[in-house]
């Protein structure tokens, strides 16, 4: 590694809240150990990227340890390591006590400080504050400057013992964030609790770091958070709620591989014991439960009865039916006999679940529910007193546009504010007489019960959605165990409305998931079409049906998605969008970060929800700018369909190419066209719900190309039911089968 040191001479960039700086330091081609640089990087100054305990000074003096790589705007250091060098110095002394770091301390004060202890000023001021008894300072100014001096100290020596234990600099910052001063303290008594603390860090790296302290193999803290590890991984890869002891066993046997000469049941059983003692997991009979996603499970099903018990209908029965006729003759629309009693039901029960596929006219139900409270209170301002919401931004924003009313996020209408923090859970419950949420079987276990835990009894619930799309990404089977629990009013779609020019796609839709794989695709043209082509021929052809595409009007980033089931391999998604990148943004100037590369005119994905950039996992916009300061990258601008939003290069990796996307991201979203590709190099995720969820995000044409057998395959084959708890806990509950558990009080702030 290099080793490079200097004073800063400028600060190009810095964040607050990551640590993450870009600073430029001076180098003395002088010094014997920085001499053989000068051929290397040509210039006495050079950019540093590094983590920082603190904001670096301007003229303090760093040491860095790193790599130095090439970018286009130059040699630069990219530092795993740093400690400062100068604070034994008097300009460093008076530079650093002068800073915004001792409030109240200007430079003069700094310099008589500096003059009356010397260049070890520091030390002195750390190891006894009375050293400064005898300089004109208030109290005040006194116990800031020891205070500050104390704490910078230790946290610097902080980040070293943090660095010592196999952490990269930018964990080391973080965690000494989190943590505070005991952060070293802490890790000692529990490196595994970094797992749930420090994004980045999983078992691996944590079990790393305790093998370094001195943990063995077999110490009940390491047991317990392999079990919680290994847990963790079923439960979101399966998207189930619970898991076997037998499973679980196994799953922990694979992930130790050919380390294991230890685990055994008698130890898989005594840690579970005290897993369970600790309230980390809930054992029923043979089934495991990790104890947050036990409790949510119970509190949904205990609040819809209560909800079921309590709810109140705002309107009055007997006017519904004259009201929805003075809506049909408003809108000259004839509601069918579902979509009339779907809009009955939602009005006058507690909780009403409306399903159906593509085209049964799901979206023209809500607004017939919104327009008809509107007519029986006479008042558009009715329409505030019902929140309508959706998953994602792209499903909100379509809601608004079918329905014609104000439609937000879930997260935004539950105040989200980043990690697990919903602000409605602080406030009191949301003020709606009723609350309509589309695209449900997107909604997981988690997010179920904060929208659950801030809803009022009295609130009548809608939720709307297509049982047959996909599950939620997360744990959770929630619009399908309602429907199944056989308890909540539930409204099957079943006939088609929708007649346009993509009206066979919804026909495909309804043949794929009744599992028939139609004799002949060419019957559903010229919606749907379908490209017979060997698997090496998909990329070619994909450019080719892009390209027409483009040339009949359509627009690359509004009207087109290819949508494609796996991340890696030659027709994974990554491979995809390199491809599509090269051939309709061809090269001009490139910004490459963490793997991925980015140009203006780019489309580009959001793949994490960010609160305080009102931007949302899932959404999709165009890089419209790149940002530089001093001839350096320093971030980039994404336009949504909301507005621009400013990314710092650290915050880049929020962000993936998006010319082909995941069905799972797609989902809730409809385009113009969309452009599937077929080939048994998907095998593992060729599944009925998937295909039928591609298919349907197809508004007006699909295209699809490759393997007709791999659109068989798929056809045919069922994915996995999700293994829950939730219909048994309803269904247990109306039963009586529980009294006691049912009638027992559960506060959610208890186990978020």
């Amino acid at each position: 590694m290099a080793v490079l040191f200097g004073p800063i001479s400028k600060i190009t960039f810095f964040n607050e809240e990551t640590g993450f700086g870009i600073v430029k330091i001076k180098l003395d081609y002088k010094h014997k150990d920085l001499l053989p640089y000068r051929n290397i990087l040509f210039s006495n100054q050079v950019n540093v990227l590094s983590a920082f305990d603190r904001k670096p000074l301007i003229d303090e003096e760093y040491e860095f340890q790193g790599e130095i790589e090439t970018s286009q705007y130059g040699m630069q250091l990219r530092a795993k390591t740093f400690r400062r060098i100068n604070e034994q110095s008097k300009e460093g002394i008076i530079t650093y006590l002068s800073s915004d770091y001792f409030p109240g301390i200007g430079r003069v004060t700094a310099e008589k400080i500096y003059q009356k202890l010397g260049s070890d000023s520091l030390n002195k001021i750390a190891d006894d504050k009375s050293n400064l008894d005898d300089i004109v300072l208030s109290s005040k100014q006194k116990e800031t400057i020891y205070e500050n001096v104390v704490t910078n100290m230790k946290n610097e020596k902080q980040i070293v013992d943090l660095l010592n234990l196999g952490l990269t600099m930018k964990m080391a910052v973080r965690i000494s964030k989190e943590l505070g001063l005991e952060a070293i303290k802490e890790i000692k008594k529990n490196p595994y609790q970094l797992i749930n603390l420090i994004e980045g860090i999983g078992f691996l790296r944590a079990d790393h770091i305790a093998k370094n302290i001195g943990i063995v193999q077999d110490d009940p803290i390491r047991i317990q958070a392999l079990i919680r590890y290994a847990l963790s991984q079923l439960l979101f890869r399966t998207g189930n709620t619970y898991v076997e002891q037998g499973e679980l066993f196994q799953e922990i046997l694979r992930i130790l591989g050919e380390e294991n000469d230890f685990f055994n049941r008698d130890l898989f059983a005594r840690e579970l014991d005290n897993l369970q003692i600790q309230q980390q997991i809930i054992m029923e009979h043979q089934d495991i439960f990790d104890y947050p996603i036990y409790h949510q499970e119970k509190f949904i099903a205990q609040k819809l009865i209560s909800i079921l018990e309590h709810g109140t209908s705002h309107v009055q029965a007997e006017e519904i039916d004259e009201k929805i006729n003075e809506v049909m003759r408003l809108n000259r629309i004839d509601y069918k006999p579902k979509q009339l009693e779907a809009i009955k039901k939602a009005l006058t029960q507690s909780i009403t679940i409306i399903t159906g596929g593509p085209g049964t006219g799901k979206s023209t139900i809500i607004k017939g529910i919104m327009d008809t409270y509107v007519s029986c209170f006479r008042s558009e301002a009715a329409a505030s007193q019902i929140a309508l919401a959706a998953p994602t931004g792209r499903a909100s924003k379509r809601l608004r546009e079918l329905t014609k009313y104000p439609a937000v996020t879930l997260h935004k209408l539950l105040g989200y504010d980043g990690g697990n923090r919903f602000n409605a859970l602080q406030e009191p419950p949301l003020e709606y007489n009723m609350i309509i949420i589309d695209e449900f079987s997107m909604v997981d276990l988690s997010l179920f019960h904060v929208l659950l835990s801030c809803m009022k009894d009295e609130t009548v619930l809608v939720l709307v959605g297509d049982a047959d799309q996909l599950p939620s990404v997360m744990p959770g089977n929630i619009l399908k165990d309602l429907i199944d629990s056989k308890e909540i009013s539930t409204v099957r779609l079943d006939i088609i409305h929708r007649q346009t020019d993509g009206s066979s796609i919804t026909m495909l839709a309804h043949h794929i998931n009744s599992g028939e794989m139609p004799y002949n695709l060419a019957d559903f043209q010229p919606a749907c079409q379908f490209y017979h082509c060997q698997d090496t021929e998909i990329l070619p052809l994909l450019e080719e049906k892009l390209v027409n595409a483009l040339a009949d009007g359509l627009d690359l980033i509004k009207d087109i998605q290819v949508l494609v089931p796996l991340y890696r391999g030659d027709l994974g998604i990554d491979k995809i969008n390199f491809r599509l990148q090269d051939r309709f943004n061809p090269l001009a100037e490139e910004i490459n970060y963490l793997g991925k590369r980015f140009r203006v005119n780019d489309k580009v994905l959001q793949l994490i929800n960010r609160h305080e950039k009102q931007v949302m996992n899932g959404d999709i916009g165009t890089i419209i700018s790149l940002s530089y300061q001093e001839e350096k990258f320093i971030g980039l601008d994404v336009l949504f369909d909301f507005g621009s939003v400013h990314y710092e290069k650290d915050e880049m990796e929020d962000l993936s190419l998006a010319y082909a996307v995941s069905i799972h991201k797609a989902q809730g979203s409809e385009f113009p066209m969309a452009i599937i590709p077929f080939s048994f190099k998907y095998y593992g995720m060729l599944k009925r719900k998937l295909i039928y969820t591609a298919i349907t995000r197809a508004k007006s044409q699909v295209i699809m190309l490759g393997n007709e057998d791999a659109l068989r395959k798929g056809i045919v084959e069922l994915e996995e039911n999700r293994k829950t708890k939730l219909v048994d806990r309803i269904q247990s509950i109306f039963l009586g089968i529980s009294e006691e558990e049912g009638k027992k009080e559960l506060t959610p702030y208890d186990f978020l």
